[in-house]
C-alpha cells in the first residue's frame, strides 16, 4: 500500500470538486493507494515513467495526475481536474 499525499495545488482542487465527483474521486484515490502503476504514463514515449494519469467519473470527466515515489511507497497527487 502507498501513502497518498496532496500539496498546496492539488488539495484546493480536491476541495472544490463538485459533489457528484466525490465518490468517483474517492474510488480513483483508492486505486492509486493500492495499485498506482495501473494509471497511464503521462509520456507516451516513456511507458514506465512515474508520472501517471487516471480518469475518473462515469464519463471519465475527471483526471488525476500523480507521481509515484516507489522507494518511499508514496504517491503525490499533482493535479485533480
Amino acid at each position: 500500500m502507498y501513502r497518498v499525499t496532496t500539496d498546496e495545488k492539488s488539495q484546493p482542487q480536491i476541495d472544490t470538486l463538485p459533489p457528484e465527483a466525490w465518490v468517483p474521486f474517492a474510488e480513483v484515490r483508492a486505486v492509486v493507494e493500492i495499485a498506482p502503476w495501473n494509471g497511464d504514463s503521462l509520456h507516451d514515449d516513456y511507458p514506465d515513467a512515474p508520472v501517471r494519469t487516471l480518469a475518473f467519473g462515469p464519463a471519465h470527466q475527471g483526471l488525476l495526475t500523480y507521481l509515484i515515489l516507489d522507494d518511499q511507497r508514496r504517491v503525490d497527487l499533482l493535479d485533480v481536474l
